[in-house]
């Protein structure tokens, strides 16, 4: 372990000892780079605490004086940051019946198809359990068992692209570099988001971080992916929305092979192109 990643869970390890000190908690959790091991010296503790009850107001308060917190910002109900030894520290506090319900809504009703709750189901998965484990290995074997209907709407769902490589010419002569790079984007994104589908990863675009891991976690995917997507943006615009549209192709390949009978139509297919009408 390096320093970074045993300083911020000695901290974790402190504020949830003192937030038992304050009153019961069913389970406390601590999620990001700190859980994975990967902090540096940006690194924040991102401390989740699962109760019965909501505590009273001023609990968070509370904590945060008990580890001898500075620069407080509460950014949620139950929900503070702070400062201790210059390491900033989120603190939350949710019920457990609170999140029963989010599960149920992403595993089983599929509400958190394009959304940030996926990032809380890869949070349950690679978080670091500092207290009532049981608690959370239920859900963490809940969060395991990646429903198919999910796998399918992932897919689905992400399976949206606009066809650079059809427009790539007419873009050349119009000033539309602001809005070609945002296509660019969010085709990169919607790349992600159908070969998480396939491989059953949780994915989020929100504060997608550490491109390279994430790939890794995609067995199923085109070769080299990580480089090609961050290279799309290095290219010149035509070659750029040429090698879009050779990705997407891959991913079409790749999840019509893992999931049969699914529809991913595009109206301009890859490889095809605008003519001018003169």
């Amino acid at each position: 372990m390096d320093a970074a990643t045993g300083h911020v869970r000695a901290l974790a390890r402190r504020v949830t000892d003192a937030a038992l000190g304050l009153g019961p908690l069913r389970a406390a959790l601590l999620a990001g780079s700190g859980a994975r091991g990967d902090c540096d010296g940006y690194s924040d503790v991102d401390l989740l605490l699962y109760v019965d009850e909501l505590p009273p107001e001023g609990r968070l308060e509370a904590l945060r004086g008990a580890v001898g917190g500075a620069e407080p910002i509460p950014f949620a109900p139950q929900a503070m940051q702070f400062l201790v030894g210059g390491v900033p520290v989120q603190a939350s506090y949710s019920t457990v019946a609170q999140i029963d319900e989010k599960l149920d809504a992403a595993l089983v009703r599929l509400e958190h198809v394009r959304s940030p709750g996926q990032k809380m189901l890869a949070g349950l998965l690679e978080g670091l359990p500092l207290h009532g484990e049981d608690v959370l290995e239920r859900w963490r074997a809940r969060v395991a068992d990646y429903p198919e209907e999910l796998r399918r709407a992932m897919v689905e769902q992400h399976w949206s692209f606009f066809p650079l490589w059809y427009y790539a010419e007419q873009m050349q002569g119009r000033d539309a570099e602001l809005w070609r790079m945002d296509m660019l984007v969010d085709g990169v994104f919607n790349v992600l988001g159908v070969l998480a589908g396939v491989n059953r990863v949780y994915y989020a675009r929100f504060e997608l971080k550490r491109l390279r891991a994430f790939a890794e976690k995609l067995q199923l995917a085109p070769s080299g992916l990580a480089e090609r997507l961050e290279a799309l943006f290095r290219l010149a615009p035509v070659e750029a929305a040429d090698e879009l549209g050779r990705l997407v192709d891959e991913t079409r390949e790749i999840a019509l092979d893992a999931l049969p009978g699914l529809e991913l139509r595009l109206r301009f297919p890859p490889g095809t192109r605008q003519q001018p009408w003169g």
